[in-house]
């Protein structure tokens, strides 16, 4: 089988796809919608991220309050133990325990006057919306 080529035409290729053209690749398309779905997430993840923040720093006051409260309270145990063996009046020595009971009491029962001695509530201030 002997054949003979008369002619080879090239094949002109066209491909089906096409680039885009310059200016369309340097424009974004939005519509409304688009953009107040967009603004919300982010109002959301901003909110998210601040309340995150606010909840540690009051985390950690309340963590620092409460240390501040133990040492307190260890400190009037070791007080009310020393005057107890102290080598003082029995007079003296019950209005010295008394005081320390009525510190004591204060500091337990009156937590909440230490509270509004502490600082402020977060150096974040408040984000909730409501004054």
């Amino acid at each position: 089988m002997n054949r003979r080529s008369v002619s080879i035409q090239p094949y002109e290729f066209n491909s089906d796809f096409s680039a885009p053209t310059p200016n369309d690749a340097d424009k974004i398309a939005m519509t409304s919608a688009d953009l107040a779905a967009l603004l919300a997430e982010t109002r959301e993840s901003t909110a998210a991220l601040v309340r995150d923040e606010t909840l540690a720093a009051e985390t950690a006051r309340l963590h620092e309050v409460s240390e501040n409260l133990r040492e307190a309270l260890t400190a009037i145990v070791n007080l009310a133990a020393f005057l107890e063996r102290a080598a003082i009046d029995e007079h003296d020595r019950q209005i010295a325990l008394s005081g320390v009971r009525r510190l004591a009491t204060t500091l337990i029962d009156g937590q909440g006057e230490l509270f509004a001695k502490s600082p402020p509530r977060s150096p974040l201030g408040n984000h909730s919306g409501r004054g």
